[in-house]
């Protein structure tokens, strides 16, 4: 290939001299009657580049720049428009059952990999402006496409499904990347497809001891809402208020960097030894400190990131994977029978009988060995701890910062006489104080994203004009339900939905604007006519499980949310009644880290500074 020498170069520049910038003098340039993209493609075989080409090259290495970006950008953007063509087409469309228009989108193949894959919650935000925040549409990631289904009237229909739609082998892909099991025994969780109920769902022809989803899925439900969450609940709270009086908070003022590091040790360390026992504590006292620094890290594992990227993040999983085992061989070697509680439940070994049975049932399943019931009882012990820590640290932080709030808590509470979180009938009325269960039901409005994933392997799913194909992934977000102004009170406009509103769920009689869900003015005047002197505000959940669903939505509704409540509220209480803070962060409104998008209870992207003391008696 020869370039032009200096003076042709500069013969050839002088036709952009301002008499010879008409298009016609162009004209008179001695090249071939093509394109300039024709001459580049003919060039580039020849090694002569037309005159026209050379002053772009030498001249103005500046034009050069811009006319290689427009080579580069426009097939993408000629391939944007296409795509945008089709998704109008398909929005407009007047079939009664149509696949939802996948967004526009500009690189071929790859589709919005990029921006979903690292920071997904921008990338969701930025498609709902343009495609509306209810709105069901396809995002194109690589040679998939995932469809987001939105809407009340969407998300109820979901249950028609029940014996069709499960959940993908999401938890298979956790298994590998985050815990380290071994392909092999994640294979189960592939190979099963007989459902999580009693009956295995029709054509499953998986045996008994291998329907590994439906039997942990069922201890979960024993442990966490079932016959056993009475006594889990009171292994938690006395663990937990055992731990807090070992913090020795004093009645002088103390500063403390971070709220969620400050208590996010006491609450998984208390939760780990519910499930499991005191034995993983004992046997590596720092299991908790390791744990809660595993997890930042699993945003980046779950992308699948290899050990040399991450290596503290892989050091950190191996150590917590071999604590694990050696509490497994220790209680394996030490139970006995005998050492089970009066309750029938607890034991000092493997902590309950659901850990118990979980170690029969793990052990029957085939191409599982010792690590992998130990990586899966790292994920059990992860996937307990994730979300309801943060919530609960969340709702103190918003009682905290509000004095108002504050006082009517503290009132509410000194009301129904509550001292005691361990004692049965103490929870119970804290589970029934209206304004508490407002403010926990508000945190979890605003500070839950969880994304609840479905598929059918057998047939087409049809919800009201939407069909998705068979295989596909269908995707239930939380974030526009829980923000949808069509559905939430905001009292027009003064609270709005992404802030928080402490009385969000509260009706009072006395006062036909409140409650949680939006009301046409016909109605209010209609309220407004009956005559009431009752004050009491009542707290309500009724007709709304389509549009408030921070646990999730479908069969695979999280399973321990009936726990979650409980230690929200009770962790809420003592708190509260005993402790003194002051939150110091100069944030009106926290951040969110984008790590946690998706995952259930988001995290604030900066630490939350606070000073701290004892109401009573100092430690």
């Amino acid at each position: 290939m020869s370039f032009p020498t200096q003076s042709q170069a500069s013969n050839a520049s002088e036709l952009f001299t301002p008499q010879y910038t008409s298009i016609y003098s162009l004209q008179a340039v001695p090249t071939p009657d093509l394109s300039l993209v024709s001459a580049f493609l003919t060039s580039s075989k020849t090694g002569q580049f037309p005159l026209l080409v050379y002053p772009v090259l030498e001249a103005n290495r500046g034009y050069a720049a811009v006319i290689y970006t427009i080579y580069l950008t426009l097939p993408f953007i000629l391939f944007y428009i296409t795509r945008w063509a089709v998704y109008l087409a398909q929005l407009s469309s007047r079939e009664a059952s149509r696949v939802p228009p996948t967004v526009p989108y500009m690189v071929p193949f790859l589709g919005a990999v990029f921006s979903f894959v690292l920071n997904p919650a921008k990338c969701l935000e930025a498609t709902v402006r343009i495609v509306g925040p209810q709105a069901t549409y396809g995002l194109k990631v690589l040679n998939n496409t995932l469809y987001f289904l939105n809407g009340p009237e969407n998300v109820a229909r979901i249950w028609k499904y029940k014996s069709v739609i499960t959940t993908p082998n999401v938890q298979t892909f956790v298994l590998i990347n985050v815990f380290g099991m071994a392909r092999k025994a994640v294979e189960m969780y592939s190979l099963d497809n007989s459902g999580i109920q009693p009956d295995p769902i029709e054509g499953s022809n998986v045996a008994p001891h291998n329907r590994i989803d439906y039997l942990t899925h069922a201890g979960f439900h024993k442990l966490l809402n079932g016959v056993h969450l009475p006594n889990f609940y009171r292994r938690w709270s006395s663990s937990f208020v055992r731990r807090l009086e070992s913090l020795c908070i004093g009645s002088e003022w103390r500063e403390v960097p971070d709220m969620m590091q400050f208590w996010e040790g006491p609450l998984t360390a208390s939760l780990n030894e519910a499930f499991a026992g005191p034995v993983l504590e004992k046997l590596n006292p720092n299991f908790t400190d390791n744990f809660n620094k595993f997890l930042p890290y699993v945003h980046g594992m779950m992308m699948g990131l290899p050990r040399w990227c991450m290596p503290k993040a892989h050091k950190l999983r191996d150590g917590l994977n071999e604590d694990v085992r050696q509490w497994h061989a220790l209680a394996r070697a030490q139970f006995k029978e005998s050492d089970i509680a009066e309750d029938g439940d607890t034991d000092p070994w493997w902590g309950s009988t659901a850990i118990r049975e979980r170690q029969k049932i793990l052990g029957n399943v085939e191409n599982w060995d010792l690590d992998s019931i130990a990586a899966s009882d790292f994920g059990l012990l992860w996937g307990a701890n994730i979300n309801v820590h943060t919530a609960a640290i969340w709702t103190i932080v918003e009682v905290f910062r509000d004095p108002s709030l504050l006082s009517r808590v503290r009132a509410e509470l000194a009301a129904a006489d509550v001292t005691d979180i361990t004692s049965p009938e103490d929870i119970e009325k804290i589970l029934a104080l209206p304004l508490i269960q407002s403010v926990h039901s508000e945190v979890l409005r605003l500070r839950v994203e969880v994304q609840s994933v479905f598929t059918s392997e057998t047939e087409e799913i049809r919800i009201n004009e939407w069909r998705f194909p068979k295989k596909s992934l269908v995707l239930v977000p939380t974030g526009p339900a829980h923000r949808d102004p069509n559905f939430w009170n905001t009292r027009n406009g003064r609270f709005p939905l992404d802030t928080f509103w402490a009385d969000r769920f509260l009706a009072y009689p006395n006062d036909p604007r409140s409650g949680p869900i939006r009301k046409s003015e016909a109605a209010i005047a209609k309220a407004s006519r009956r005559q009431t002197h009752d004050y009491t505000p009542k707290y309500i959940s009724a007709g709304m499980n389509d549009s408030f669903m921070p646990y999730g939505v479908g069969e695979r509704t999280c399973p321990g949310r009936f726990f979650a409540r409980r230690e929200i509220v009770a962790f809420c209480a003592k708190v509260v009644n005993e402790l003194d803070i002051e939150i110091t962060s100069t944030e009106k409104e926290f951040a969110l880290s984008p790590a946690f998008y998706g995952l259930g209870t988001q995290r604030p992207l900066k630490n939350i500074p606070f000073k701290i003391r004892r109401r009573k008696a100092a430690c």
